[in-house]
């Protein structure tokens, strides 16, 4: 045959489903229904089942399958194809592809190739010990999650990124990190994003956090373990509030403005108060602009799911005020208002949340009404 057949290329995706195609472990025979076949080939009738019918006997021929007959007597009656593990590079080499063992030899060499890769004296026992573990699940077909099957570019890239992040040092944004680990400012976000909880995760599952905690034992879980943060660790706030740094008071509430707050800033603070009788947090950083031209007294803090600044300003404030949180009406917006009760310690209540009102955002509430609480009928 001079050109692949559809009918051996379902042969080969059929096997390389099974046992023998994904491990190498199995030794028996793959037996596979002609009709199935021909059918996943749209080869089941006419003119085509007809070519695709000799061009399974001129693989038998070829000594690559053996076609069973329906009856031992009635050659010209094709029942069943026996295919054998040993012939699997013969049929992958006919139709000009990698056979899976191939595969699966390339993919062990990229982790091997990896182990040898710099990385920190700290980290290296692990990493040499999980390429290892990596290079074994290879070869025998088993679970390489969350790297791709074959042995891609991408799996390459990763591989090469990990030493290198672990060998970061210091507090950076992600894409000037980025910049410098990848060439580009986006590529480290493409791989790890938000969760729900604030923290870095990756998009598949979170690949980053994972790999990171499987070498080393837990110790590093997230971007953010190593000083790689989606943005500055600081609060947005607006409102009467003072603290004392370093023996003098900063009275924060004559800014016209809201202001951030650095979060080494909140946690140095000698103390922080505040006259105001409730704080609210607010979802979207568009209504706490509104809700801050306002000048209310109340004190306004603008958060989704919270970041550490946000919870180390929320936790050095007065136990006494009342907390109070106005969010989008959907189902993030009031997953937020649970998160922030949880990691904060304080006894959140809703502000203009409705469940089940459409449209859910915030703003379709249109501007405050009045200059003092609630700020909306």
């Amino acid at each position: 045959m001079k050109h692949p057949a559809p009918v051996l290329e379902a042969l080969a995706r059929r096997y390389e489903r099974r046992l023998a195609g994904r491990t190498g472990a199995a030794s028996r025979d793959v037996l596979v229904e002609v009709e199935d076949l021909l059918r996943d080939a749209d080869a089941s009738e006419g003119d085509l089942r007809a070519v695709a019918e000799q061009q399974l006997r001129e693989a038998e021929q070829a000594g690559i399958l053996k076609l069973e007959p329906l009856h031992k007597r009635d050659r010209a009656s094709l029942h069943q194809v026996r295919f054998s593990p040993a012939n699997e590079t013969s049929l992958f080499d006919l139709l000009g592809q990698s056979s899976p063992k191939s595969v699966r030899e390339s993919l062990a060499k990229q982790f091997a190739a990896a182990s040898a890769l710099d990385l920190l004296p700290r980290w290296r026992e692990g990493w040499m010990t999980w390429c290892e573990r990596k290079r074994v699940a290879a070869l025998t077909g088993k679970s390489v999650e969350p790297f791709d099957r074959h042995p891609s570019e991408a799996n390459e890239k990763i591989l090469a990124l990990i030493p290198r992040l672990l060998a970061w040092d210091g507090e950076s944004l992600v894409r000037f990190v980025s910049c410098v680990l990848c060439g580009d400012s986006k590529t480290l976000e493409s791989l790890a994003v938000q969760d729900r909880d604030g923290e870095f995760r990756d998009k598949l599952r979170g690949k980053l956090g994972r790999l990171l905690g499987e070498i080393t034992n837990g110790q590093i879980r997230a971007l953010d373990d190593l000083g790689i943060l989606p943005n500055p660790r600081f609060a947005l706030v607006h409102g009467p509030m003072k603290i004392r740094l370093d023996g003098e008071w900063l009275d924060l509430g004559r800014l016209q403005g809201a202001f951030r707050l650095a979060e080494a800033d909140i946690a140095r603070a000698d103390s922080v108060v505040t006259n105001a009788r409730r704080c609210l947090t607010v979802e979207n950083e568009t209504s706490f602009h509104e809700l801050a031209k306002l000048k209310s007294g109340t004190l306004l803090i603008q958060t989704s799911y919270p970041g550490s600044g946000t919870l180390k300003l929320l936790q050095r404030l007065p136990t006494e005020l009342e907390f109070w949180h106005f969010g989008d009406s959907d189902e993030a917006g009031f997953d937020i208002l649970r998160v922030l009760r949880e990691k904060s310690g304080r006894d959140f209540q809703p502000l203009h949340m409705q469940h089940g009102r459409i449209p859910f955002e915030q703003e379709s509430l249109g501007r405050p009404k009045c200059a003092h609480w609630p700020f909306y009928d």
